[in-house]
C-alpha cells in the first residue's frame, strides 16, 4: 500500500490479520529524490548512490537505512549553497521512512517470498475487473457486481467446473422435485474475514 494512514485503518478492519507493506517504490522514489540532491540526474554517481541506499532497505533493515540517512544529515553545514534543500529533503525522507517501520521489513518478506510492491495487485485489479465491469455503457449496482466479482474470479483461478459441480450438489435435490429456484440475490455479499 501507499502508507496512508486512513487507507490502513480502514483495512485493518476488515483484514486484521493480514501483513500491511508499504510498497517499496514508495521508498526507492524518496531515495532518489536525496540523491538528487548530491549528484547529477542521469549520472553514474547518483545511480550508486541510491543503490547504496536500497542496499540497506533490501539486505538490512529499514532502521539502517534510517540511521544511515540521519548520518548524511548530521554531514550536511547548518549554511552554504544547497545545503537548505539537502536538509529539507533528508528530514522529510527520515520522518515518512520512521512513520512507517512497522512496513518495512522488506529483507524478510523477500526471503518469505512475498510481493513488496503493488504492482502485482494492480496489474490482477486491471485484468480481473478493469477487463469485466470498466467497458463503454456498464452501470453496476454494489451488490450484483459484487456477485459477477466473485464468479470472475473462479473463471479465472480455472475453478468453473468445479464451481458448476458444487452448485449442482446443493441444488439437487430442489431440482429433481422440479421446484423452481432462484440463482439471484439482491442483498451484496459480504466478505468473509481473511485468514
Amino acid at each position: 500500500m501507499d502508507g496512508a494512514k486512513r487507507l490502513r485503518t480502514a483495512l485493518e478492519e476488515k483484514f486484521p490479520q493480514a501483513i500491511f507493506t508499504l510498497d517499496v517504490w514508495h521508498v526507492v522514489e524518496r531515495l532518489w529524490a536525496v540523491g538528487r540532491h548530491y549528484h547529477k540526474e542521469g549520472s553514474d554517481k547518483l545511480e550508486e548512490f541510491v543503490d547504496e541506499l536500497k542496499a540497506l532497505l533490501y539486505e538490512k533493515t529499514a532502521e539502517e537505512l534510517v540511521k544511515r540517512l540521519q548520518q548524511l544529515l548530521q554531514q550536511v553545514p547548518p549554511n552554504g549553497p544547497g545545503t537548505k534543500g539537502r536538509r529539507q529533503i533528508l528530514k522529510k525522507t527520515i520522518n515518512y521512512i520512521n512513520r512507517r517501520l512497522d512496513m518495512m521489513h522488506y529483507q524478510e518478506w523477500l526471503e518469505k517470498d512475498l510481493v513488496i510492491s503493488t504492482g502485482q495487485v494492480e496489474g490482477t485489479v486491471r485484468q480481473l475487473v478493469g477487463e469485466r465491469f470498466d467497458c463503454a455503457g456498464m452501470r453496476w449496482l454494489k451488490g450484483k457486481a459484487e456477485a459477477l466479482l466473485h464468479l470472475r474470479c473462479i473463471e479465472l483461478n480455472g475453478d468453473w467446473q468445479k464451481f458448476v459441480n458444487w452448485f449442482q450438489r446443493k441444488n439437487q435435490g430442489h431440482l429433481q422435485k422440479g421446484e423452481r429456484r432462484r440463482v439471484l440475490t439482491d442483498k451484496p455479499l459480504t466478505i468473509k474475514k481473511a485468514a
